[in-house]
């Protein structure tokens, strides 16, 4: 099993979509709240409708499983699920005509029920990794391509749900597999530019020393929103300088003149930071950019990276249908609302960090672990944000991240966050935590995220033993 049977069940699949359009059926998509199954659910609209179908589409915030009752009531026709966990296509197989309904997903599963799986589209039944390979967004294109002429318009959106996934992890922050089949297609049609650079900007046409000093996109504590580091290390990287004795513009600048800059980056780290690992500011600064050709140069849209946060931004403060909007190409007065959302989030950003990291009791970094005492700047509506944020910065990208935020009725939100570099076991520590807590205040978000509840009268004991536990992993 491998991309030729995938390929095959995608084609069976997308005559069966086909023969329920030209039959003019009610499709009904749902997607999933996520940049990936909005960028899936405006692929498959925007082909339905370029094959004069009828669809509406509907953005699930809340799980799915608390709401699915309520959808399958509506009776549509056909229904087309995207980018949604595994654990509910059961229960969508029990309530739905096995005829009537198409999942497409890409956590793992494994092929144990024919009739169960025989409406799904996921490549881990293919041996194919939906974590690397293809995003759910990859897979509704793969789909639509067979029946829709004008697919190619699109391929770029693919490419924006991939690095949505992070799924840019070959060399020099590559696609691979799947995705890079459609990203050759989409710079063969000119619709995307890959050029080797910084992955630090939101608008090309700003000059370097800007970028680099307001860089939020892999925030680095020590250069980004500090003007007098930013020229530093422009100037020690020696850039040629116009006529008018100015530094390029960034989308001006090649690849000898990014990697000079870089290793410009590299040495002020190592003299004036916590860096642990030189590799660590490789992986996350530099590699593989996507231009979208066909968007405009001044615009926060004109790359990829931009682009998905300006999707994932819009789905964060519930404006789902904006993000739709973009996907499926409606520019013009959308462009002023992208940009005010996205001006608004840096400031909060830049404002948050400066209250966090400068009032030194409320944070706490010994180049392994960060504690972070966010009350009364963070809480449950921003944190995640945050928390993203962080992730990709080049400063903690390599940290377990220990965040503490107050919750309701004296109720504090202790959150764990295991970073893409860092090598604590959060599996082990979640057990050791087990065994003084009880079970039922710790949540599991996701393989790489625990949030516990603690009351405010447990409060120091509960960080007295957190922190033994992970002094303790540390030495293990």
């Amino acid at each position: 099993m491998g991309a030729r049977e995938l390929k095959n069940n995608l084609f069976i699949k997308s005559q069966k979509l086909l023969k329920e359009i030209e039959q003019k059926r009610d499709i009904f998509i749902i997607t999933n709240s996520t940049v990936d199954g909005i960028i899936s659910g405006a692929i498959l609209l925007k082909s339905i409708f370029n094959n004069k179908g009828n669809a509406t589409i509907r953005y699930s915030g809340d799980k799915i499983e608390n709401t699915i009752d309520e959808i399958m009531h509506e009776k549509h026709d056909y229904y087309i699920f995207t980018d949604f966990n595994s654990i509910i296509i059961e229960k969508i197989s029990k309530i739905l005509d096995h005829n009537n309904f198409l999942f497409i997903n890409i956590d793992e599963i494994t092929k144990v029920n024919n009739n169960t799986y025989e409406n799904i589209i996921n490549p881990w039944l293919y041996n194919i990794s939906g974590q690397t390979e293809i995003s759910s967004a990859g897979l509704a294109y793969l789909l639509v391509r067979n029946f829709d002429r004008n697919s190619s318009n699109i391929s770029h959106l693919p490419i924006i749900a991939a690095i949505s996934k992070e799924q840019n992890i070959g060399e020099g922050k590559s696609l691979i597999s799947l995705n890079n089949e459609i990203l050759q297609l989409s710079l063969k049609l000119n619709i995307i530019e890959q050029r080797k650079r910084l992955d630090i900007s939101e608008k090309e046409t700003a000059s370097i020393t800007n970028i680099l000093e307001n860089n939020i996109i892999h925030y680095i504590k020590e250069i980004t929103w500090n003007k007098d580091a930013s020229l530093t290390i422009i100037r020690d990287a020696h850039l040629p300088i116009d006529k008018d004795k100015n530094v390029k513009r960034f989308n001006e600048l090649n690849e000898k003149e990014f990697a000079s800059i870089y290793e410009s980056i590299v040495n002020y780290l190592q003299e004036n930071s916590k860096i642990n690992n030189i590799q660590t500011i490789k992986d996350l600064l530099f590699g593989y950019s996507y231009i979208l050709i066909n968007e405009e140069n001044e615009g926060f849209l004109k790359n990829a990276r931009s682009f998905e946060k300006a999707i994932d931004l819009c789905i964060k403060m519930q404006k789902s249908g904006l993000a739709l909007s973009l996907c499926l190409g409606d520019r013009g007065k959308i462009l002023k609302d992208i940009h005010n959302i996205i001006t608004k989030y840096n400031n909060s950003i830049k404002i948050t960090c400066s209250q966090l990291f400068g009032e030194k009791w409320r944070f706490y970094d010994d180049k392994e672990t960060i504690f972070i005492n966010g009350e009364g700047i963070l809480n449950t509506d921003n944190v995640s944000t945050f928390i993203s944020f962080l992730e990709k910065s080049v400063s903690f990208a390599d940290r377990l991240i220990c965040l503490r935020i107050p919750d309701l009725d004296e109720y504090y939100k202790f959150i764990l966050i295991k970073t893409r570099f860092c090598n604590f076991d959060l599996n082990s520590i979640k057990e050791k935590i087990q065994q003084i807590l009880d079970k039922d205040i710790i949540q599991i978000i996701d393989i790489n995220k625990v949030e516990m509840k603690i009351s405010d009268s447990n409060l120091e004991d509960f960080l007295s033993n957190i922190k033994k536990i992970i002094l303790n992993e540390k030495i293990s």
